[in-house]
Parts: structure tokens; C-alpha cells; sequence
């Protein structure tokens, strides 16, 4: 079997992902500040993951736009073990991860886990799939791959 090898040349920053305390509060800042449109905010939502190990939910609330060809995601921790709560615990709000939408996520796992970078967030919403890496003391933010699975044809 061929060496699964990233051509970052073809890749691209999707997201850029954001942590605060009060996502409605920061959307209008962002909105007035940056002229970014107005932002879509997604009712709370319970998320299905693997934290450092362990299974369990996490509840969050988001918000999301796109500013100069990229996705702006505000995300606001509700409850339940995460990143974005261990990021709030530390006493801080702001930037947290860039993000590629991608396909195989389990190729990228791999590759990234043998990379030595551990995998300490998983998680699956609807059919979007995502895995963080912890690599904030390499590149100073986490490292997010998502994958949404295609929609099959309904067959009649």
C-alpha cells in the first residue's frame, strides 16, 4: 500500500474557528468591525465525540459566515467535556484552529497521528465528521480536518 503523503499545494484554509464566551455579542463586533455578513446563528446543538480519550457529548452553539472567501465559525462551549471549554477554562477567548474540509479523514488521522501529533477531539454532527490536533505548541492553535459525507441518491 501506497504512503498516504498531504499535497498541502492543493489544499486551502476553509475555516478559520473561534472560541468565546457569547458568540451573539462577538458576531456583532465582527459584522461592525470587519464588514463580514451578518452571521447565521445555529440553535445549540449536541455533538457526538471523543475528548483526549474518552466518549461523551458536547453541546455548543454556532455561529457562521464567510469573509473574503473563507468560513468565519464563532463557537460558544453550552456543556459537556471539549476543547472549546478546556480553551474558555484557561482564562482565554479568541482565534482557536484553522480548518480544511477534506476527504478521507481517516487518511489524515493517520497521517497526522504518525506525524506525531496527537488527536484530541473527534467528533460527528449530521453527517459532518471533524478531528483536532494538538498542535498548539508547534504552530500556537489546534489543527482541524472535516469531512462531510456525500448525500446518496435516492433510488426509486
Amino acid at each position: 500500500m501506497e504512503e498516504f503523503k498531504i499535497n498541502f499545494g492543493n489544499l486551502k484554509v476553509d475555516q478559520l474557528g473561534f472560541v468565546y464566551k457569547d458568540i451573539e455579542k462577538q458576531a456583532k463586533i465582527f459584522e461592525t468591525l470587519f464588514n463580514v455578513p451578518k452571521f447565521a446563528i445555529i440553535p445549540e446543538t449536541t455533538d457526538i465525540v471523543k475528548y483526549r480519550g474518552k466518549d461523551g457529548e458536547a453541546n455548543t452553539k454556532v455561529a457562521l459566515s464567510r469573509h473574503l472567501g473563507i468560513q468565519i465559525e464563532l463557537i460558544q462551549h453550552i456543556s459537556g467535556d471539549s476543547i472549546y471549554k478546556e480553551f474558555i477554562d484557561q482564562g482565554r477567548e479568541g482565534f482557536h484552529h484553522i480548518s480544511l474540509f477534506i476527504e478521507n479523514i481517516e487518511a489524515y488521522i493517520e497521517y497526522f497521528e504518525n506525524q506525531g501529533y496527537e488527536m484530541i477531539y473527534y467528533g460527528t454532527i449530521g453527517k459532518r465528521v471533524y478531528a483536532y490536533f494538538d498542535t498548539e505548541e508547534t504552530l500556537g492553535m489546534h489543527f482541524e480536518v472535516q469531512e462531510t459525507g456525500k448525500r446518496r441518491k435516492k433510488t426509486t
